[in-house]
C-alpha cells in the first residue's frame, strides 16, 4: 500500500496521546525480525550514527550499487525519523554495519 502525501502529512501532524504505542529495536548487521508488529501507521526514529534498512514481510537485501530495486524496503537513516504504514505483522531489520536503536511509535489514526 503507497503511502500517499496526504496520509504522510496526516502521520506526521497527528499529535501523540494515550493511545500511541512505542517499541524500540536494537538493529545490528545480524539481519533480525519482529513477527508481532501492531498493524498502522508509525514514525521510526533512528538515534544512532548508522543507517538501518528495514522491509515489510520479507528478509532485507540490501541492494549494490546500480542493482535492481528491492521492493517493501527502506532505509532509515541516522538521526532521521520516517513514516512507515505496516501492512505486514513482520518487519526485517539490518544495519550495513555497526549497530543502532529503533524507536517505533505506532499513531493510532481515528
Amino acid at each position: 500500500m503507497p503511502t500517499t502525501r496526504a496520509l504522510a502529512d496526516r502521520i506526521a501532524n497527528t499529535p501523540y496521546a494515550a493511545d500511541t504505542e512505542h517499541r524500540r529495536i536494537d538493529v545490528d548487521n545480524a539481519p533480525d525480525s519482529v513477527t508481532d508488529l501492531t498493524l498502522g501507521v508509525y514514525e521510526i526514529f533512528n538515534g544512532g550514527s548508522v543507517a538501518a534498512y528495514l522491509r515489510s514481510g520479507q528478509a532485507v537485501s540490501i541492494p549494490a550499487d546500480k542493482a535492481p530495486a528491492v521492493a517493501g524496503q527502506f532505509p532509515v537513516p541516522p538521526g532521521a525519523v520516517v513514516p512507515y504504514v505496516a501492512s505486514s505483522a513482520t518487519l526485517h531489520f539490518v544495519t550495513a554495519s555497526g549497530s543502532t536503536t529503533l524507536d517505533l511509535i505506532r499513531k493510532p489514526l481515528s
